[in-house]
């Protein structure tokens, strides 16, 4: 009758030339198998329809070793088992099938939880801007148009299941709150988004195939009269910082918002005999190095500028980032613009509260510019250098060949544009900043 098995017994069995069994006297069919290599393990030996079955329990030292008494507490089940009329092994292979069975329930459970994650529209989106958009010119107003148009209504669902009816009520809601230009937009980079999202197999097709644009548009043309030109630079005086200089800088040099807010101060040599801020190629539209030409009253303005150590950006109040939140600066600016005008008003006897200004764009600057330079009898070719324009006069074979840079040319043009916007306060007895020629 072989002896109990104690734990000591255990931990001291000495490894032998060959594979050998100690019986546990305590339990019977329970052994501690030795293994040359001294490695240990329990297994329990029993007969089953007239033949020998061993069941393996699991190693007896080492990482997820089986204790004595736990080897003994599996050996009475197997035994109950047994007794029962089943069979230990069986048991335990459907046991083994079914933690197998379990783990990988766990394991697609836990994969269709981590895509589910993936493919909600907010990260899909994320992914698309880092991976696609970051790169392009107009990253700000994609990135824009993405987080507060898309992003918002649509947080939580997955892209998968955005269909063609979503779409189209999505456009249709922003178009029918007023804003008809901006869901063309949102409709046009949606259509990219989705071609995107097909292309690496998120989705089968696009749900944005065949949705048309909610508001048809047409080509804009709104130009500042002289009268509002004055309200408005009126108005640039009391504004605060970074926005006066911000408007300021568009008035007088004409250039995009996303160039101007965006100002480097690598870009621009106040110090030059003939100062110049020089956009390089990556900031432009066209991709083109673009010289603008700085008059005196731009001059004042970027070196008045509170500069803050460490960062590139003139036009910041971060350091981390240029200027932004253009909107409710414009909204501001129009506020102001409509109490300059309701005082003057008043000081005339007029009623102040029937005095409204008619809606402008930040972009009819621009606009107003060009119109300006050549009212002023600038030639078209000298306007289209200032704005950075390659149609039109310089489109197809003549800007292969055109070389000239117009520096002198734009420099007078935009001279005379800042003088004409400087007379217009001027005129009205205020004295104004100067922001034309010397």
């Amino acid at each position: 009758m072989p002896r109990p098995l104690t734990a000591v017994a255990v931990t001291n069995a000495k490894p032998e030339a060959s594979r050998r069994e100690i019986a546990d006297g305590a339990t019977p069919g329970l052994r501690l198998v030795v293994q040359p290599s001294g490695s240990k393990s329990w297994i329990f030996r029993y007969e089953l329809a007239g033949r020998g079955v061993k069941v393996t329990f699991g190693p007896a030292i080492g990482s997820g070793a089986l204790t004595l008494a736990e080897a003994r507490q599996q050996a009475g089940e197997a035994r109950k088992s047994l007794t029962a009329g089943g069979d230990p092994a069986a048991d335990r292979k459907a046991h083994r099938a079914a933690e197998a069975a379990r783990r990988e329930a766990d394991r697609v459970a836990a994969e269709a939880v981590a895509r589910r994650h993936e493919d909600l529209i907010e990260n899909v989106v994320d992914r698309y801007i880092a991976r696609h958009v970051e790169g392009m010119k107009s990253a700000h107003e994609v990135k824009r148009l993405l987080e507060k148009e898309v992003k918002g209504p649509w947080r939580g669902r997955l892209v998968t299941e955005i269909d063609r009816g979503d779409v189209l009520k999505l456009v249709e809601d922003i178009a029918e709150r007023g804003a008809g230009t901006t869901a063309n937009r949102t409709l046009a980079n949606l259509k990219a988004f989705f071609n995107w999202c097909a292309d690496r197999g998120i989705l089968e097709t696009s749900p944005a195939d065949r949705v048309r644009r909610p508001k048809a548009e047409v080509s804009r043309d709104r130009v500042l009269s002289d009268a509002e030109l004055r309200l408005l630079t009126l108005a640039l005086r009391r504004l605060e910082w970074p926005w006066r200089e911000f408007f300021t800088l568009a008035l007088l040099t004409g250039q995009r918002r996303e160039e101007i807010a965006g100002m480097r101060w690598g870009e621009v040599d106040c110090d030059a005999g003939e100062p110049v801020w020089v956009l390089p190629a990556e900031r432009t539209k066209n991709g083109k190095v673009h010289a603008v030409p700085l008059v005196p009253g731009a001059v004042a303005m970027i070196r008045g500028v509170r500069r803050i150590e460490g960062s590139d950006f003139v036009l910041t109040t971060t350091g981390d980032a240029s200027v932004s939140g253009f909107s409710r600066a414009k909204a501001a600016l129009d506020a102001t613009m409509l109490t300059i005008a309701r005082g003057e008003a008043e000081a005339r006897g007029a009623d102040p509260e029937r005095v409204t200004l008619a809606p402008w764009r930040l972009h009819d600057v621009r606009r107003t510019v060009a119109s300006g330079m050549a009212r002023a009898g600038v030639p078209v070719a000298v306007v289209e250098k200032v704005l950075n324009h390659v149609s039109g006069t310089f489109g197809g074979i003549v800007g292969v060949y055109q070389r000239h840079d117009f520096a002198a040319e734009k420099r007078q043009a935009l001279t005379a544009w800042a003088a004409h916007v400087e007379g217009l306060t001027a005129e009205a007895g205020g004295a104004a900043p100067r922001m034309g020629g010397a």
